[in-house]
C-alpha cells in the first residue's frame, strides 16, 4: 500500500466526485474544526429552527490518549457505530428528500489532514460520503463554518 500522503487525499476526494464546498489548496490561519462545528449548529437552531430535530453531530471521535479503553471502542462498534460517518447529519427535511451528510474540516484542509493517522482516517470517510452519495444523501465535505452554511442553505433551498 503506497503512502498516503496530502496530495493523494485531495486527488482521491476529486476522483470519487466527493463535492467539496471551498478551496482545499488555500493555505492560512483558521478556526479549529469543533468552533466552526458548535458555531454551525448555532447557526442552524437560528436560521432554520424547524430542522433543530432533525439534525446532529453523531459522536464518533475516539480519543486517543487516557479516552476510551479498547473495550469501550469494541462494544461501541458492536452496537453499531460507523468508523468514518460524516460530522453532520440531517434526516429528511421533508418527505422524498434525500438526508444531508456533511464532513466539516477547516478551512486551510492541510491542518485538518496532517500525518498519517489522520489521512488514513480522511479515506475512511471519504469511502463513507462515497456510499452514502450513491445511495441517494446529498453528502460533501465543508471547509470551515462559511462553506458549511453554504452547502446546508443550498440543500434547504433546493428540498425545504
Amino acid at each position: 500500500m503506497q503512502k498516503l500522503t496530502l496530495k493523494h487525499c485531495i486527488e482521491q476526494t476529486h476522483e470519487l466526485d466527493i463535492p467539496v464546498y471551498g478551496d482545499m489548496n488555500w493555505r492560512g490561519d483558521c478556526n479549529i474544526e469543533d468552533a466552526d462545528l458548535a458555531s454551525f449548529f448555532a447557526w442552524v437552531r437560528f436560521a432554520y429552527p424547524q430542522y433543530e430535530m432533525l439534525i446532529f453531530h453523531p459522536e464518533n471521535e475516539m480519543p486517543v490518549n487516557g479516552g476510551a479503553s479498547f473495550a469501550y471502542h469494541t462494544k461501541s462498534k458492536n452496537k453499531g457505530r460507523l468508523d468514518g460517518l460524516a460530522d453532520v447529519i440531517c434526516l429528511p427535511v421533508k418527505h422524498g428528500a434525500p438526508a444531508f451528510v456533511m464532513e466539516l474540516k477547516r478551512v486551510d484542509f492541510a491542518k485538518s489532514c496532517s500525518g498519517q493517522k489522520r489521512q488514513k482516517g480522511y479515506m475512511r470517510q471519504l469511502m463513507c460520503l462515497k456510499s452514502q452519495i450513491e445511495h441517494g444523501a446529498f453528502a460533501c465535505i465543508c471547509l470551515g463554518l462559511d462553506n458549511a452554511k453554504q452547502a446546508f442553505a443550498e440543500y434547504v433551498e433546493r428540498y425545504g
